[in-house]
């Protein structure tokens, strides 16, 4: 059946999560925190919420296209581009290239209410460890 993997993901992930992220930026030395809420729909993925390191705080937000493929489902960047697809696995290793900089992430689905995502990011511009829960609001 076409597209049912990714069908059945966003069926299960669709909904309002509450957003935990804690990102320890090696280039800056520096621990940078984000909380907020995901808003999941059939066709997109939408983050908004603070930001903050140290002492200064913004407002932040991030926005993907989601669309269902044969095998699970595709996340893609605002200008359509890809970023990542997404499996069936309960525990997925990702990789993402953006220009010189790699992105290593692994996706946790710890149920229907609970879900991790880790990135190591390593590159000429960028170098940080990132943590983020999504729970169900």
């Amino acid at each position: 059946m076409k597209g049912s993997a990714g069908l059945d993901r966003l069926k299960l992930f669709s909904g309002t999560w509450e957003v935990k992220r804690r990102i320890i930026d090696r280039f800056n030395r520096s621990l940078v925190t984000f909380e907020g809420q995901a808003f999941v729909t059939p066709v997109q993925f939408e983050e908004h919420g603070d930001t903050r390191s140290g002492d200064v705080a913004l407002r932040s937000s991030r926005t993907y296209r989601l669309d269902e493929t044969d095998d699970g489902l595709v996340v893609r960047f605002p200008d359509l581009s890809e970023f990542i697809r997404i499996g069936e696995g309960v525990s997925q290793r990702l990789t993402h290239h953006c220009g010189q900089d790699l992105y290593r992430g692994r996706l946790f689905f710890r149920g229907v209410d609970a879900w991790a995502e880790m990135w190591h990011v390593r590159g000429p511009r960028k170098h940080y460890l990132s943590l983020a829960h999504y729970r169900r609001a």
